[in-house]
């Protein structure tokens, strides 16, 4: 046992929460002896990639160890997808900005591959105008949530 714990310490894994109950197995004389026997382990990447994980103890039917279901958590897959934002809309002069920028780059190629290439521009330069007139927005709207 002083080696698996070993391992587990090498490796800086960790167990993850446990709900639904406290022991994994039970046995004995009339089921009286109870344990936590059976663990997700994770390491520190799989922790921060499967935030919220958490694991929980089922219901049994005929062994002697209660099944464990895995709950994912939330899954962090990188930068958030691109949304138009209706506010774009209110400022003056935004139209045209897009209309040039939608004019500016030519492309060669199918009808399919110039529009995604010119949705990709426009993406892009979106993106960067946003950041510039308005900042991070959402990171400024979650703060002033936070502190009501």
């Amino acid at each position: 046992m002083r080696r698996f714990a070993d391992v587990i310490e090498d490796l800086q894994l960790k167990d993850l929460p446990l709900f639904e109950g406290r022991f994994t197995w039970s046995g004995g004389v009339n089921n009286q002896s109870f344990s936590m026997l059976d663990h997700f382990l994770v390491n520190e990447e799989w922790d921060c990639h499967f935030s919220g994980s958490r694991q929980c103890v089922l219901l049994r039917s005929v062994s002697d160890h209660f099944p464990i279901l895995l709950e994912g958590g939330s899954l962090r897959r990188g930068p958030s997808p691109f949304r138009f934002k209706n506010m774009w809309l209110k400022v003056e002069g935004f139209k045209d900005l897009l209309k040039a920028w939608w004019e500016g780059d030519n492309f060669n190629g199918s009808a399919s591959f110039i529009l995604a290439k010119k949705l990709k521009v426009v993406k892009s330069k979106l993106k960067e105008w946003n950041r510039d007139v308005f900042g991070t927005v959402d990171y400024r709207k979650n703060l002033a949530l936070d502190q009501l």
